[in-house]
Order: structure tokens, then sequence, then C-alpha cells
């Protein structure tokens, strides 16, 4: 074995004193992973746009018209993002982190805190043959849920404490440097891996990062597992209401005499009314309660979203692929607006006209009548 020179050992000494310096300065060391960014599928425009139709979705509940296509919308994007995360969870990289997975928590979170409450506090809807579709969808964002859930367990993070040039590095995330080459002693590069096959061509491009601290990875988890208990309780919430309704449509509903025939009828009576009361004031709490849990999520996920680890390399508001789901989105539900218009213009128009046959025939009959 060569002997060291003394230049060699010199530096080798003062990296060690350094390594050591920043270790027991700091008691911590700066955690990195090894992550694909956030792709377009989750950048800032798809997520105003799923934020707006989702308020619109709340705000006006009652108004059917507008709520059927916004609903429609707002369900498509949290349903292909639980499967994202099935899929991400299904092909889980040790080495690496698809930033992705954040997106869709995003979208199925508030989607599952969301979507059952306006649903249940819509008559209209929940008496449609639309409320098994809603069945299904959350049935999906449980399953994909869970799997989120696991995914960030799994997720594991890397101490970096001396940076490509042998520096000591910061355990600020802030002042950590996004340069090629900076990988912490880890191998994150495009032509030496991770790889996935859900990253390809231009989309391969992969990056070392701070671990993120606005929301981390154990709160995540927590976050969706929480999310699941919500989205069972929705479940059995829902198929508790649609056995209800199919009594009711076959047996037809109990009237109140008959409740008061004897005291099993009034008792009975009684724990409806009790029942009935409870319904109601959770029905008044749901707004506030959840759509207080949702907001958290929202604001919290939003700042994570624009931290410098979880931003960087994303694509910008500017692109196309952003500000394109905003516009189109509201073309389409224009649209939908306009067909609605002119089938009830044309049912106006058609009753109009038979009014006005109508009158001529009984002119015609009274004229001839009187002849």
């Amino acid at each position: 074995m060569p002997a060291l020179s003394v230049t060699d050992a010199a530096e080798s000494i003062a990296t060690s004193v350094l390594f050591s310096r920043a270790v027991n300065e700091t008691g911590d060391a700066l955690q990195v992973i090894c992550a694909w960014p956030v792709s377009g599928q989750y950048g800032t425009g798809t997520r105003v746009l799923y934020y707006v139709l989702i308020a619109a979705c709340l705000v006006a509940r009652r108004e059917e018209w507008l709520v059927n296509p916004c609903l429609a919308a707002a369900l498509v994007l949290p349903a292909v993002a639980a499967i994202h995360g099935i899929v991400l969870t299904a092909m889980h990289n040790p080495d690496a982190v698809d930033m992705d997975i954040f997106g869709a928590f995003q979208l199925c979170a508030i989607g599952i805190l969301a979507a059952p409450v306006t649903v249940m506090l819509s008559k209209t809807y929940f008496n449609d043959p639309g409320r098994n579709t809603i069945f299904l969808w959350t049935f999906l964002l449980l399953i994909g849920l869970l799997s989120m859930t696991i995914e960030f367990y799994r997720i594991g993070t890397h101490s970096c404490l001396i940076d490509a040039s042998g520096n000591p590095v910061s355990p600020n995330a802030s002042n950590f440097h996004y340069v090629e080459g900076n990988n912490c002693n880890l191998t994150c590069s495009t032509q030496s891996g991770p790889s996935s096959p859900m990253r390809g061509g231009s989309a391969n491009n992969i990056y070392v990062i701070p671990a993120p601290h606005t929301l981390t990875f154990g709160t995540a988890t927590l976050l969706a597992a929480a999310c699941c208990v919500h989205a069972v309780l929705c479940l059995i919430s829902m198929w508790d209401r649609v056995l209800e309704i199919n009594w009711r449509r076959r047996f037809g509903k109990p009237t109140d005499d008959a409740a008061s025939e004897d005291d099993e009828g009034a008792n009975k009576g009684v724990m409806k009314k009790v029942n009935d009361t409870i319904g109601f004031f959770l029905r008044i709490l749901a707004i506030p309660v959840f759509g207080g849990a949702g907001l958290a999520i929202l604001i919290v996920g939003e700042i994570n979203f624009f931290s410098p680890q979880v931003n960087y390399q994303t694509e910008p508001m500017a692109n196309i692929g952003q500000w394109a789901p905003i516009t189109d989105t509201p073309t389409k539900q224009a649209n939908h607006i306009h067909h609605i218009t002119a089938i009830v213009l044309t049912a106006i128009s058609t009753r109009n006209e038979a009014k006005s046959l109508t009158k001529r025939v009984f002119l015609h009959s009274t004229a001839i009548t009187s002849h």
C-alpha cells in the first residue's frame, strides 16, 4: 500500500475535523433524498382548478345544475391520483422517491374530506343513482390512501454531511446547494440510476434534494392514515343511508299512528326523533369540521409544494401544461350549462306550441258547434 503524502494526510485530517465539528455543532445532519420532481399532473394549475371545483360543490350544493358538472369533474382528479398512488406503492423503489406521492395525497385527502360530505348533504344527488358511483369512488380513494400510507412509511432519508467539494453541509435545508454533482455520496443521476418505468423519456430527471420539512414523511403517514379512517366512516354512513332509502322504497315509510299504538311503538318513535336530532346536528357540524380539516391540509400542502426542495425543477405556471386545464374545464362546464339551457328552452317552446294548438282546436270545435 503506497504511503500517503503529507498533503493528502493533512486534507484527510482536516476533512475529518470538519466532519466531526459539523456533527457535534448541529447534533443532526441534513437529511436528503434522491427524488424525481413533482410532475405537471399535480402542478399549480391542476391544483387550483381542483380547489375551485371543490369550493363550487360545497357553496352551491343545492343548485343541481351547477353541482352535477362540477362534482363530476372534481371526482375524476382524485380517482386518477388514487390509482397513481396504488401504482407508486406497487412499484416502490427503495433508492429514490417519486415526489408525485405528495400531489396524489393532496388531491385524495381533500377529495375524501369534501366530496362525501357534499353528496350526503345534497338530497337531490344522494337520492339519485349517482350515489352508487360515489360509493365506489370512496372505496377507490380508501385503497389509494392506504397505499400512500404504506409508501410514506417506507420512505427513508440519508444523512448529508459533506458536499461534492468536501465542505461540511449545513443542517439548514435553505442553505443546501442545488448543483449538479452535489449528491451527498448517493447514486442519483439519469445515467447511473435509480430508474423507474413511470419516469421515462424527458421525465427521467432525478436529483438529490433535502427531505421536506413542512410536511414530513412521518406527518404525511399519519394524515393519510387519518383520511383512511374518515373514508371508512363515510362508507359505513353512505351504506346505512342507501339501505334506509331502499327499505323505504320497497316497504314504505311507517306512519306515526302505527308507531304510537303501544309502548314499543312509542319508544321507537322517541328513538327516531333522537336519531333525527343527532343527524341534524351532525350535518350542521360536518361542514366546519371537515371543511376545517380539508382547509388545513390544503394550506400545509401548498406551503410544502412551494418549499424550495419540493418546488425544485417542477413545471412553471407559464407552461401550457399548467394553465391549459384551467381554461379547458370551464369551457366544458359552459358547454354543459348551454346544453341544459337549450333543453329547457326547447321544453318551454314545445309547451307553448301545445297550448297554442289546444287553443286552436278548442276554438275550431266551438265554431263547429255554434253552426
